[in-house]
C-alpha cells in the first residue's frame, strides 16, 4: 500500500472546500478591497481638501472641521445708540452702500416718525426728519431699495386697506416724497409691516398677521372689500393670527385697474377713515364743532333742493341760469362727506335725485354739461359739473357714470383754446378762474381711470406758465402774467398755486416757496369766499405751518359765521353771484378739506427751513413706483410664534428676521436662513453673541452682512440700537499640521477598527503570497512503482 508524503497531502487537501487557485483569488481581492476601502474612508472622513483653517488674519484661527460651511463668528454685541447721541432709534434700515440709514423714532405725542442719517466714513450725522412722510400717525419699518430711489415703510394712516399698511415713497432730489400705498395684492385689512427688498429689487418681503386663506385675494374680492368697511373691524380683529413672513414678486406688466386703484387712493382714501373714527378725524385736524357745522350745512342744502333734483341758484340770491353749477357744487359737498347715490346713507335720495337731474342736462352727442339754456359764462357750469360727475364715478365705481363722465372730459379737451386755457365759451382764450375748474376735472379724471388726452394736459401746463409772475413764477394773473396787464390777486394766486400742485409741481422748488409765502402773508380771508376756497385747497396740499395756521383761522371763522338755518351768506368778492347755495357748498367743502383729498406730496409735509432745493424733481419726472404680484406665504419660515422684520443681505444669500419661536434664548431672537439655493435652508439662531433673554428685533445689515444692527430691550430698557461685527474669515491651508492629541482620543474606536482592518489586510496578504509561492515551487518526484514509503 502506497503512502502519500506529508508535503503532497498538504498541497492537495482543499481548505474549506476551496482549491488553491480560488484561495489565491480570495486573498488577493480581499487585500485590494481593504486597500480601496481605506482610501475611500480616508477621503470621506479625514477630508484632505479641508485641511485648512479659518482666520481673520489678525487674532482668530479655528480648525475648519469645527466650523460649519457659511458660519459667521459674531463679536459680542454692544450698544450703538451712545454713538448716535443716545437717540431712540427704532427699526433701522441701511442703504446698499452703507452710507444712509433710515430709522424710526418716537415723538413727543407717542407716535413714530422716520428720520434719515448719513455716514461720513467715521460717524453718523444728526437725524434729518423725513418731512414729506411723517404725519400724526405712525410711520415705521423703513426699507431702502438697492438703487436708493424708493423707500418702503409701514404706516397706520388712513389711505391703505386698513390697520397697518405698506407704502412706497420716491426720492425726488430733495427727499423721499409722493407716498403711495401698495395695492390690495400686498395690503389687506389686517396688518402688513416690515417691508424689505431683495438686492435685485424683484421680491418684496414683509410680515403680516392675516389669515392664510386670505393670501392672494384681489382688489375686487368680496371678502377683502367687505373687511375694509367700518362694521367689519371686529371681524378683522377676531381673524388676526400671529405674524408670518410673506413675499411678493414685482409685476412685469401692470394691469390698468391697479394703477387706477393707487391713484384713487390719493383722492379719496382719507375720508373713510376720518368719518368712521373720531380719533383719526382729530389727527387730521377736524373736531366735533367742524363736523357739526358740516352737518348743518348739508341739512340746509338738502332742504333747499328742488323737487326735480336741482338747486335753484337764483332763488337763493345767486346769478340766474347757473343751476348746473349750483347743483354740481351741492353734490360735491355731499360726496365730500361720504354721501353717495349707490349705498344706504343719510342723503342717498338727495344725492341720487341731484345726480339724475345733472345727467339730464348733458348733451349726449357732445358731452356738453352747460344745460339747455346756458348763460354767457356757462363754461363755469361745465367745469364744475364735470368735476362732480367724475368724483361721483371715482367714489362709487358706478359703471353707468363712466360714459357721461368720459364725454364731459372729451368736451373739455375739445373746448380748449390753442394757448391751453378755457374761458366763458368753447375755444375762447383762457382765464385762470374758469381754467382752474377744468384742470381740477382733468386731474380728477386721470386719477379715476378716465382717459384724458395728453394734449389737453400739456396745454393746461402751457397756460399756467403763461399767467405766472413774481420772482420765481409763484404769482398768478387772471389772463396774463402779473406785471403785464393784470397784477396777481388773492384769488388768482391761490387758484394758480393749487392748479400747479395738481399738475405735480414739487413743494420744494422756488416757485412753490414763493406761492406759499404769498398765501401766508395774505392769510385766510373768510369774507372772500372764492379766495378762501382755493386758498384752503392750496394750503392743505402744501401742509406744514401754512396749513395749520390757515386751517385754524378758516375753521373758527366759518363756525362762527354759520346762520341758524345751516347756511352761509357771506359778503365779499363774487359772493353776490354765488348766492347762499353755492356759498354754503363751498364753505362745507372748505370744512371737509382735511379729509376730502389726500395731499399729493405727503401728509404732514414740512417745508425746509433752508429754503428751496434746486435739484428737486416734479411728479412727472419721477420713476414709476413698482407694482407687485399677489403676496405668497413663506411656510419655510413659519413658526407658532411671531416671525417679523425680514431683511436680505446685500448679495441676496441670507434672510435675517426676528422670531418668538421656541428654542431661542427667550423673548424674540434674531434668526437667519440661507435663501440663495433652490430652496431655503431651515432658520438658525444667530447665537448668544446677539440674542439674550430679552427681545432682539428688527435686524439691519451692512457690509454684505458682516455688520448687524438690531433693536433690543435688554437691561430693562426700551428698544435700543445694538450692533455686532462678524469676522471676515479666510481659508489658510496647512497640510503639514498634525491633528491634536484630543482628536486622537475622540477617535479611539475608529483607530481600533482601523488596526483590525490592517491586521486582516496583513493576514490576507501573507496567505495570498504564501499560496502563490507554494504553487510556483517544484513538486517532489513521484516514488517508483512498488516502493514502500
Amino acid at each position: 500500500m502506497k503512502k502519500r508524503g506529508a508535503g503532497e497531502s498538504k498541497t492537495r487537501r482543499p481548505f474549506l472546500g476551496l482549491t488553491r487557485r480560488r484561495r489565491i483569488r480570495i486573498y488577493g481581492w480581499s487585500a485590494v478591497a481593504l486597500v480601496l476601502g481605506f482610501v475611500v474612508w480616508a477621503l470621506l472622513y479625514l477630508r484632505p481638501d479641508r485641511w485648512y483653517t479659518y482666520t481673520d488674519q489678525v487674532a482668530f484661527e479655528q480648525v475648519a472641521r469645527d466650523v460649519e460651511l457659511g458660519h459667521v463668528v459674531w463679536e459680542p454685541s454692544a450698544p450703538e445708540s451712545e454713538e448716535l447721541g443716545g437717540a431712540d432709534i427704532l427699526h433701522p434700515a441701511v442703504s446698499a452702500d452703507g452710507a444712509r440709514m433710515v430709522h424710526a423714532s418716537r415723538t413727543e405725542d407717542g407716535n413714530a416718525d422716520l428720520f434719515l442719517r448719513r455716514w461720513n466714513g467715521t460717524k453718523w450725522s444728526e437725524p434729518r426728519r423725513m418731512r414729506a412722510l411723517n404725519s400724526s400717525f405712525n410711520e415705521t419699518s423703513p426699507a431702502l431699495s438697492g438703487d436708493g430711489r424708493f423707500l418702503y415703510f409701514a404706516s397706520d394712516r388712513p389711505g391703505g386697506r386698513g390697520g397697518s399698511d405698506i407704502w412706497v415713497a420716491t426720492w425726488d432730489g430733495a427727499e423721499f416724497a409722493w407716498p403711495l400705498p401698495l395695492t390690495a395684492r400686498v395690503n389687506t385689512p389686517f396688518d402688513e409691516t416690515d417691508p424689505a427688498l431683495s438686492p435685485d429689487e424683484l421680491i418684496l418681503y414683509f410680515a403680516s398677521n392675516r389669515p392664510h386663506q386670505l393670501v392672494g385675494l384681489g382688489a375686487d374680492d368680496a371678502k377683502n372689500t367687505l373687511a375694509t368697511a367700518p362694521g367689519q373691524r371686529e371681524e378683522v380683529q377676531r381673524l388676526k393670527t400671529d405674524f408670518d413672513l410673506y413675499a411678493a414678486d414685482v409685476a412685469a406688466d401692470t394691469p390698468f385697474d391697479l394703477i387706477v386703484e393707487r391713484r384713487l387712493s390719493m383722492l379719496y382714501s382719507l375720508r373713510e377713515g376720518a368719518l368712521s373714527d373720531p380719533e383719526v378725524m382729530a389727527k387730521l385736524g377736524g373736531s366735533a364743532q367742524t363736523e357739526q357745522a358740516v352737518s348743518n350745512g348739508l341739512a340746509f342744502l338738502a332742504r333747499t333742493q328742488e323737487a326735480d333734483g336741482r338747486w335753484n341758484i337764483a332763488r337763493h340770491g345767486g346769478q340766474a341760469r347757473h343751476d348746473v353749477a349750483a347743483t354740481a357744487c351741492a353734490l360735491l359737498a355731499f360726496y365730500g362727506r361720504g354721501e353717495r347715490h349707490d349705498q344706504q346713507c343719510q342723503y342717498r335720495q338727495t344725492v341720487s335725485r341731484g345726480l339724475e337731474w345733472l345727467l339730464a342736462q348733458q348733451d349726449v352727442a357732445t358731452g356738453d354739461l352747460r344745460g339747455m339754456n346756458p348763460a354767457h359764462n356757462a363754461m363755469y357750469d361745465h367745469g364744475i359739473a364735470s368735476l362732480a360727475l367724475v368724483e361721483a364715478y371715482g367714489v362709487t365705481k358706478d359703471s353707468t357714470l363712466r360714459p357721461p363722465a368720459r364725454a364731459a372730459i372729451e368736451f373739455i379737451a375739445e373746448s380748449q383754446h390753442p394757448a391751453g386755457g378755457w374761458r366763458y365759451v368753447p375755444g375762447q382764450a383762457g382765464d385762470l378762474s374758469v381754467s382752474g375748474w377744468m384742470i381740477m376735472a382733468l386731474e380728477s379724471a386721470r386719477m379715476s381711470g378716465i382717459p384724458v388726452p395728453e394734449e389737453a394736459v400739456a396745454g393746461a401746463v402751457k397756460f399756467l406758465d403763461s399767467v405766472r409772475g413774481g420772482s420765481h413764477g409763484g404769482s398768478y394773473g387772471y389772463t396774463n402774467s402779473p406785471g403785464k396787464r393784470n397784477s396777481g390777486r388773492d384769488g388768482m394766486n391761490a387758484a394758480g398755486f393749487f392748479c400747479s400742485q395738481l399738475m405735480g409741481s414739487s413743494p420744494n422748488n422756488a416757485r412753490a416757496f414763493e406761492s406759499s409765502a404769498i398765501l401766508g402773508r395774505t392769510g385766510c380771508k373768510p369774507g372772500d369766499l372764492y379766495y378762501a376756497y382755493y386758498g384752503t385747497l392750496a394750503a392743505y396740499q402744501y401742509q406744514g405751518p401754512l396749513w395749520k395756521k390757515w386751517m385754524k383761522r378758516m375753521q373758527d371763522a366759518f363756525i362762527q359765521s354759520q346762520a341758524k338755518d345751516g347756511s352761509w351768506n357771506l359778503r365779499g368778492q363774487h359772493a353776490s353771484a354765488m348766492g347762499k347755495v353755492v356759498g354754503t357748498a363751498l364753505v362745507v367743502l372748505c370744512l371737509e378739506a382735511h379729509y376730502r383729498y389726500t395731499p399729493l406730496y405727503g401728509l404732514g409735509f414740512e417745508p425746509s427751513a433752508d429754503g428751496p432745493v434746486a435739484d428737486t424733481l416734479n411728479q412727472e419726472e419721477l420713476p414709476p413706483t413698482p407694482f407687485f404680484r399677489h403676496a405668497k406665504h413663506l411656510p419655510a419660515f413659519r413658526s407658532p410664534g411671531d416671525d417679523t422684520a425680514p431683511v436680505v443681505t446685500q448679495h441676496g444669500d441670507f434672510l435675517y428676521f426676528a422670531s418668538t419661536r421656541d428654542g431661542g434664548f427667550g423673548g424674540a431672537d434674531i434668526y437667519r436662513a440661507r435663501i440663495s439655493g433652490p430652496s431655503p435652508d431651515p432658520p438658525e439662531n444667530v447665537g448668544a453673541e446677539i440674542n439674550t433673554s430679552a427681545d432682539e428685533s428688527h435686524p439691519a445689515v451692512r457690509m454684505a452682512g458682516f455688520h448687524l444692527l438690531f433693536n433690543s430691550t435688554r437691561d430693562g430698557k426700551a428698544d435700543r440700537l445694538f450692533s455686532s461685527h462678524s469676522r471676515r474669515l479666510m481659508r489658510r491651508y496647512n497640510y503639514a499640521r498634525l491633528p491634536s492629541l484630543g482628536w486622537f482620543f475622540r477617535n479611539l474606536p475608529v483607530f481600533g477598527i482601523l488596526l483590525i482592518a490592517i491586521a486582516a489586510l496583513a493576514w490576507c496578504t501573507r496567505r495570498a503570497i504564501a499560496a502563490v509561492r507554494a504553487r510556483r515551487s517544484p513538486r517532489p518526484p513521484a516514488p517508483p512503482d512498488g516502493a514502500v514509503t
